[in-house]
């Protein structure tokens, strides 16, 4: 499940900006808590299946919004990264 979320935000991120060479790495969801009245957020990575599993059973468990907050974070390989450097030439080091 969570690969296949990656796969589809990566795919999402290729429609929007096409060339665009990162990659999801990380996913993240804001989990509301309500405690005396008063609701706050706690960040949690979603790191694998049973992560999204539980995600899910909390959002149906409390039902105190009709929608999940989900973050990501973007990153670039190395190897793009080598490619997207400009080199200088010999004479330009001086």
């Amino acid at each position: 499940m969570l690969k296949d979320l990656k796969d589809q935000l990566n795919e999402i991120n290729q429609g929007l900006n096409p060339g665009d060479t990162r990659r999801v790495e990380y996913v993240w969801y804001e989990r509301p808590t309500l405690n005396e009245g008063k609701v706050s957020f706690s960040r949690l990575e979603l790191m694998n299946d049973n992560d999204m599993k539980s995600m899910f059973s909390i959002f149906w468990q409390h039902h105190l919004f009709p929608w999940i907050d989900m973050y990501v974070t973007l990153l670039r390989s190395s190897e793009d990264i080598l490619k997207s450097l400009i080199l200088l030439e010999p004479e330009d080091y001086v």
